[in-house]
């Protein structure tokens, strides 16, 4: 019985999480949609797809559950979202747990992105940060990095992060809810990918 009654329990709470989220994403609509938003999104788009066209790279990065979609994008950017095109020089530097141990144990925690910066980076590069807060010292600290070496900066973030965030284009997911700003985010960088292999299979 009591085995019974955590399942029913489970299935009501299921059903509340569902239609909290369905809720909240019929609540972002009109904010996605506003006007300066879509000039921001559509802004950064531009730089990445300009970026690749002069044969710069995407470098990406996040932690948690942004480092999955940092991993997630670059993969797309390289292999492909919605059509074949040629490959494009993309790369998540969340992808190695041996990079990212060696130098938190060597340095720091909040210099794990920096030293990826310096050893991948490159004029011209575009850096897509993200960050739910807008408050992750490493991720801080590799803005500042890519900045200084003439990286173009994309910061991805939401809507309770601080108001001095320091980038080329700082986009906010105009909610507080961790789960909806990182899937906002990952909306905006398939419209990105989208995009990008559109315009690249027309010309290949």
């Amino acid at each position: 019985m009591a085995g019974a009654a955590v399942i029913n329990g489970g299935e009501q709470i299921l059903e509340q999480s569902l239609e909290g989220a369905l809720n909240a994403w019929v609540e972002l609509m009109e904010p996605l949609r506003s006007a300066d938003l879509m000039a921001q999104v559509r802004a950064a788009g531009e730089v990445i797809i300009e970026a690749l066209a002069r044969g710069n790279k995407l470098i990406i990065l996040g932690n948690g559950g942004s480092a999955a979609m940092a991993s997630h994008i670059a993969a797309e950017f390289s292999g492909k979202c919605i059509r074949d095109r040629r490959p494009l020089p993309a790369v998540s530097l969340a992808d190695s747990a041996t990079s990212i141990t060696a130098i938190g144990n060597d340095y720091g925690f909040d210099q794990v992105f920096t030293r990826g910066i310096r050893a991948l980076g490159a004029v011209g590069d575009v850096l897509i940060a993200m960050s739910t807060s807008g408050a992750s010292e490493n991720v801080l600290r590799a803005l500042d990095t890519a900045r200084e070496m003439g990286l173009i900066t994309i910061m991805l973030t939401g809507a309770a992060a601080p108001e001095t965030l320091v980038a080329d284009h700082v986009l906010r997911a105009p909610v507080k809810s961790t789960p909806r700003v990182q899937e906002v985010h990952l909306l905006w960088s398939h419209v990105w990918c989208e995009a990008v292999d559109t315009a690249w299979a027309t010309q290949d």
